[in-house]
């Protein structure tokens, strides 16, 4: 049995998948049972922030694959209680049903004495794992994309009808090309974590898993091009955007992409911090996006023959539309 913490979530959905693929028997660990699993997944309902809700959860696994993370804080789902909390709670649990084998999910960019909360919190996660005495794997990969994903799926919706029409064709994108990301598909980095469970080698090591380097800029027109759409990006401050937008509007194809400087987005954030209980940007959110994100995934590509598709091929295989039309895209 291999249980997959988070297993109802966007990454460990495509792990139970990966795994169920292979002939394994899997359960699915969430607070809450999701509307669908993949195809023989069994479902167990634990919260890792309670440790006694995780004493029958490991019963019998061979290995855990440990997911659950956040993005941005909530009430009571702080980076704190959730990574390293909800991490050492896992461990323990792991050791106490004796399991031997354990993967880690991390994120590019953990690191000591990093700035923001959200990878300082994974540092701490990480450093829990390595020193839990099991045989353990950390994996941290780069922004994950795929079908249902909350960063190009929802660029997308953002691209096309009816929020465009709410938008009237213009999108900002936070920094434009001054933002570096190497995103990496969903399906490699399942498929990843499922080869090295039976890699001797792959035990004590920590993975970087990433694509290409692009930018956001050219990551959002890439999604615009995919939906069949014809963007323009205006390079220009937001100032004279504003005076000349409807010169702008009138003689450029829509969907209109423009940047918006990072200082303007962390004064965003601090405001909607404080007036909304979900922000669409946090302060640490803008931190992460100005350090960037660079990564080596070579001594992965080498043990686990990772390898994730080219971005346009990746984000066209979810979000192209259908050759049968509108009729078609309903089914």
């Amino acid at each position: 049995m291999i249980v997959v913490t988070g297993g109802t979530g966007f990454v460990g959905q495509e792990i139970c998948r990966a795994l169920r693929a292979e002939g394994l028997p899997v359960r699915a660990l969430a607070r809450t049972p999701p509307s669908k699993l993949p195809e023989g997944v069994e479902f167990f309902a634990a919260d890792i922030t309670q440790p006694d809700s995780l004493r029958r959860a490991f019963h019998q696994a061979q290995a855990v694959i440990h997911t659950v993370g956040i993005i941005h804080e909530s009430q009571n789902q702080t980076f704190a209680r959730v990574h390293q909390e909800g991490t050492a709670h896992v461990v323990a649990a792991a050791r106490a049903a004796a399991v031997p084998r354990m993967v880690y999910l991390s994120a590019l960019g953990t690191r000591p004495h990093a700035v923001s909360q959200y990878h300082q919190t994974k540092w701490g996660a990480e450093e829990i794992v390595r020193n839990s005495g099991l045989a353990s794997t950390i994996f941290r990969p780069s922004l994950i994309y795929g079908k249902g994903d909350a960063s190009t799926t929802r660029l997308a919706s953002l691209l096309q009808p009816p929020l465009s029409w709410l938008s009237a064709g213009l999108l900002p994108i936070p920094g434009g090309k001054e933002v570096t990301l190497c995103p990496v598909s969903v399906l490699s980095v399942a498929d990843s974590i499922v080869r090295s469970l039976g890699q001797a080698q792959a035990v004590g090591q920590t993975f970087d898993l990433c694509g290409a380097t692009t930018t956001l800029r050219d990551l959002a027109l890439e999604i615009a091009c995919v939906l069949g759409l014809r963007p323009s990006w205006v390079e220009n401050s937001p100032d004279v955007i504003l005076a000349t937008l409807p010169w702008i509007w009138s003689t450029r194809s829509k969907p209109i992409l423009f940047p918006i400087p990072l200082q303007l987005c962390r004064l965003f954030a601090a405001v909607t911090e404080r007036l909304l209980p979900r922000p669409p940007l946090t302060t640490d959110q803008i931190v992460m996006l100005e350090e960037g994100q660079a990564g080596d995934s070579s001594p992965a590509s080498l043990l686990l023959g990772f390898n994730t598709p080219p971005l346009a091929q990746g984000l066209a295989s979810y979000l192209a539309p259908r050759a049968g039309g509108a009729a078609d895209r309903k089914m």
